[in-house]
């Protein structure tokens, strides 16, 4: 792009109003045709699709360039927040017994809990992600902490069973700011090259809460009660989001109009009509769905990803059935088998830190040299082998664990090796959707968590059935074999993903 070509597109993303810098549509025309101009010769590649102007990476007040320790500080805070989360999805589950005994109600109406609380992580990254992008990162988490650590409290005291769903809904509604928006969060402090260190911890939170939760609530149902075991959740996740409401701003966009106000006090003062706020809020709420039929990139990475989630909630329900009912383990032994899978993610994550930042480096050297911009398939160099890996982990576990005769820990090495293989593919799509969609990137994962939670919601309610009447050969193959069927879909990217990201019309190569 030429020295000329390059001072008009800044000059231009720099002039666009609120309403016109978050209208995508009108965004993408006025860049295409800025862009398209006789006399600028671009590669197609270098075709901006038009985001909100922001910080650029050199600026002193781009979060980009915080010290490391400032980063590893915020990345903590958030990741653990998202732990909170993930953890009280499960520790629920503990209490299912004595919530029965204290409300009269049925397993199905108490279980009906996990449903309602997954359903508020379908509602919540609708509205969270893309409102991120609206009004930026910090004020969504303040909102959210607020509301997630109220309601949490108001389960442990909740005075009815329909008190008790509504509940768990809004805990899963405000508390899906932490799984859906940190993400986008690490993308605005980091640069590229340091992404997937700091998803790391991410994915490792957001896996790890599941298979934590039976393993402490277990002893802290049997030694303290439901009461309790509701009340720890509680203090976890308003500890970590008193926390999460002193993390600065890191949207790059948000902090360059608050630049521009404390400069340009008159521009400032300038009210937005009504009516353009309104509808660039519409446009920021429908950008996720947009995503989801309109954007293969993002349609495929959901199929993938819901299904495996699905998958994994599945598999949850299969450990009672074995080591319960078949097996005889007590309620404490049931606990410690998660143990297996929390060692699976340690193991991903070290794989992915050392490992996994080596390839990536490599496959980037790579497209430098050939002088185009680094692919986002470099993001799923483990992520193939965890593809392969997770059916057969599932195939080990279904004609092992329902065997008495077989000693346990045959079906524990698969759980392990599950849990590995679900952390090395999720850890490569989420910092991939972060580089293609970069700014817009807060819709993208939205649009992928809400389908996630979607179908996480769905498959519990007929998971136990599933496995008493196909018993657990047949349930867990069956899940095996959706494995085997989307397995390709990573290997899909690699061969085809130029010339999905080149027909996209909101993506943004990042540079």
């Amino acid at each position: 792009m030429s020295n000329e070509a390059e001072k008009r597109v800044v000059q231009s993303r720099e002039t666009l109003d609120l309403a016109g810098d978050l209208d995508v549509e009108a965004r993408a025309r006025r860049s295409r045709t800025l862009l398209d101009e006789p006399g600028t010769c671009i590669n197609e590649e270098e075709k901006m699709v038009s985001l909100p102007a922001t910080l650029a990476d050199d600026d002193p007040e781009s979060p980009r360039n915080w010290s490391t320790s400032y980063k590893v500080l915020v990345d903590t805070i958030l990741c653990i927040w998202v732990l909170t989360l993930t953890y009280s999805s499960t520790s629920y589950v503990a209490s299912i017994d004595a919530l029965m005994q204290r409300y009269n109600i049925s397993q199905e109406v108490a279980l009906t809990g996990v449903t309602f609380s997954v359903f508020g992580w379908v509602a919540g990254p609708l509205t969270w992600g893309p409102a991120s992008e609206l009004y930026g990162r910090q004020v969504v988490y303040r909102v959210c902490a607020l509301g997630y650590s109220a309601f949490s409290f108001g389960m442990a005291y909740a005075p009815n069973a329909a008190s008790l769903l509504i509940f768990r809904f809004l805990v899963g509604f405000f508390g899906s700011a932490s799984i859906n928006n940190c993400p986008a969060s690490i993308g605005d402090f980091t640069f590229p090259e340091q992404r997937l260190r700091y998803t790391t911890l991410y994915a490792i939170m957001a896996f790890g809460g599941p298979a934590l939760g039976p393993l402490i609530s277990n002893f802290i149902q049997s030694e303290a009660g439901y009461k309790w075991n509701l009340l720890v959740t509680a203090i976890f996740s308003t500890a970590l989001s008193v926390g999460v409401a002193l993390v600065p701003e890191t949207h790059g966009p948000t902090l360059l109009r608050w630049r521009e106000a404390r400069t340009s006090p008159k521009t400032a003062s300038e009210s937005i009509p009504l009516a353009a706020q309104l509808q660039a809020f519409r446009t920021a709420l429908a950008r996720p769905t947009i995503y989801i039929f309109t954007e293969p990139v993002v349609s495929l990475i959901c199929v993938y990803l819901s299904t495996l989630y699905g998958v994994l909630y599945c598999f949850f329900e299969a450990f009672s059935v074995v080591y319960r009912d078949i097996r005889g383990f007590t309620a404490n032994q049931y606990g410690l088998s998660y143990i297996s899978l929390g060692l699976g993610f340690c193991v991903a994550s070290v794989l992915l830190w050392s490992l996994g930042q080596k390839l990536y480096e490599r496959s980037a050297q790579k497209d430098i040299a050939r002088g185009r911009p680094v692919r986002p398939e470099a993001r799923l160099a483990l992520g193939y082998y965890g593809a392969i890996i997770s059916p057969l982990s599932l195939f080990l576990f279904a004609w092992t664990a329902p065997f008495p005769r077989i000693h346990w820990i045959v079906p524990m090495i698969g759980e392990f090796f599950f849990s590995c293989s679900m952390l090395l593919i999720f850890t490569g799509f989420v910092p991939f959707l972060i580089d293609c969609y970069n700014l817009t990137a807060a819709s993208a994962l939205a649009a992928g968590m809400a389908t996630r939670a979607l179908v996480g919601s769905v498959f519990p309610l007929f998971a136990l059935q599933m496995y008493h009447r196909l018993t657990v050969q047949g349930a867990t193959s069956l899940l095996a074999g959706l494995s085997c069927i989307l397995a390709p879909i990573p290997f899909i990217f690699l061969r085809y993903g130029d010339q999905m990201r080149a027909r996209s019309r909101y993506m943004q190569l990042y540079k």
